[in-house]
């Protein structure tokens, strides 16, 4: 009889695991797709977006990093080599403050957003547009923050904080975004 019964349990065990693995697979799609929408945006954010030209010490190239683990799952791959604006692009991960040096694009991962501080103070001045999932990250002085309401990914530009230094956002990027403004804290 017990064996009876655990063999019962196994039976009415392997839908209820097929519905929960088709699940997470689900989400696991779902979440990709958001990656690759969100590298998509961060493409258009390059393209949209004028750098000073002190801000190049290689003329022809434009560097997108991402500060923590990447979030993208390779989404971001394919952009790299590709040109935008004339430049060719190129992307790195970076995981320590002082290796966003050389950064024109910056992503930092929501995970990451302890040291956001460090990062906004070590970035103070420099021309690199800064973006990021953190919730709260326009208000604390990032410059784009990406987020998502329902089934649409969104994003807010902190205009003030990209022209404090020196990124002029062009208005096909203005019409993508929600204009936010507020002071550097």
């Amino acid at each position: 009889m017990v064996v009876l019964g655990r063999r019962f349990f196994a039976l009415l065990l392997i839908p209820f695991l097929a519905i929960l693995s088709s699940s997470v697979h689900a989400a696991d799609n779902l979440r990709l797709h958001e990656q690759q929408i969100k590298a998509g945006l961060l493409y258009n954010f390059l393209k949209y977006t004028e750098w000073p030209a002190s801000s190049f010490v290689q003329p022809g190239s434009i560097t997108v990093c991402v500060f923590g683990d990447d979030p993208f799952y390779g989404s971001l791959k394919p952009m790299e080599g590709r040109t935008v604006n004339q430049r060719e692009i190129a992307v790195r991960q970076v995981r320590v403050v002082r290796e966003t040096e050389g950064c024109h694009l910056l992503f930092i991962n929501a995970a990451e957003k302890k040291l956001w501080p460090a990062l906004r103070e070590f970035l103070s001045g420099k021309s690199v547009f800064t973006v990021s999932d953190a919730e709260g990250f326009t208000a604390s002085g990032g410059m784009i923050e990406l987020g998502r309401s329902g089934d649409h990914i969104g994003a807010s530009l902190n205009i003030d904080a990209a022209a404090a230094v020196g990124l002029r956002v062009q208005d096909r990027l203005l019409n993508l975004v929600t204009v936010v403004r507020r002071n550097r804290s």
